[in-house]
């Protein structure tokens, strides 16, 4: 087995269903299963982990995705920067919030569901996933776009060099790509590593570090401007389940990407 990303060799983990690559150093599931993302999983399987359904979660969705366009906005206006496309755009939550300030927005959705229920709020969602959408883009040689959003998507991608190729593409010179992802800095893979190796989901592929991530981005024309916690747990780090420890580990969390999910923000070079 090669890295999806740099074709090299990769090093088994202690559970031998993972390895990293020293090159990229990221962590790649090698027991990886594909699965479809339907109605289902964000009604039944989203429920399963956080207690309701994605639609029912609306509330805490729209806070994080208020943050993560907090932690651009002084980079980026509907003059500067006017074209917005999100990759797995589920809902369109996020989409919404660009739009009411001002922006154009697209998204890219794999599940039908919920692209009909973007589109009914008038937010223009395409039912289509990524690779197909990216081929169909750079085949009719379309415009690429100012942002990029993709938030827990990536992770699931197994075409990792092809994937990034194409976001190389559909981000222009000066644009910026925004990505949630989870992580493999974060406490659970560094204090939890059993717990972490059992509870990781078949479907992700490939787990980035705030580190890999940059060096993977540089990689294909990207520089890193900013990586941020996104899920705060300080009951995950050693000791955190205690008052004191806990209000330090959330200061940390809170100005260093050390959770166990990342927000990063990338800008594209010329």
């Amino acid at each position: 087995m090669s890295c999806p990303i740099c074709q090299g060799p990769v090093a088994p983990l202690s559970d031998r269903r993972f390895a990293v690559c020293p090159a990229e150093g990221v962590v790649i599931n090698l027991a990886y299963e594909f699965r479809r993302y339907e109605h289902d999983y964000f009604e039944k399987e989203y429920k399963n982990q956080y207690g309701k359904s994605y639609t029912a979660d609306r509330q805490s969705i729209l806070e994080r995705n208020h943050k993560r366009f907090q932690h651009i906005a002084h980079l980026v206006s509907h003059r500067s920067h006017p074209q917005v496309l999100e990759i797995g755009s589920a809902a369109g939550y996020f989409l919404k919030i660009m739009q009411d300030h001002g922006f154009s927005v697209h998204g890219w959705e794999i599940s039908a569901a919920m692209a009909k229920y973007a589109n009914a709020r008038g937010l223009k969602t395409t039912q289509q996933d990524f690779l197909k959408g990216a081929r169909q883009h750079q085949a009719r040689k379309r415009k690429p776009f100012d942002i990029v959003a993709m938030f827990y998507v990536l992770e699931h991608l197994p075409e990792q060099a092809e994937v990034w190729q194409h976001l190389s593409a559909l981000v222009k010179a000066g644009g910026y790509l925004l990505l949630a992802l989870p992580s493999a800095a974060g406490p659970m893979f560094r204090f939890h590593r059993s717990e972490w190796y059992a509870s990781h989901p078949t479907d992700h592929k490939i787990d980035y570090s705030p580190d890999s991530l940059s060096t993977t981005a540089k990689r294909f024309g990207f520089v890193s401007v900013a990586t941020f916690s996104e899920g705060i747990h300080p009951h995950r780090f050693p000791l955190g389940r205690f008052a004191p420890m806990a209000r330090l580990y959330r200061k940390v969390l809170e100005a260093a990407p050390l959770a166990d999910t990342i927000y990063a923000v990338l800008r594209r070079e010329g």
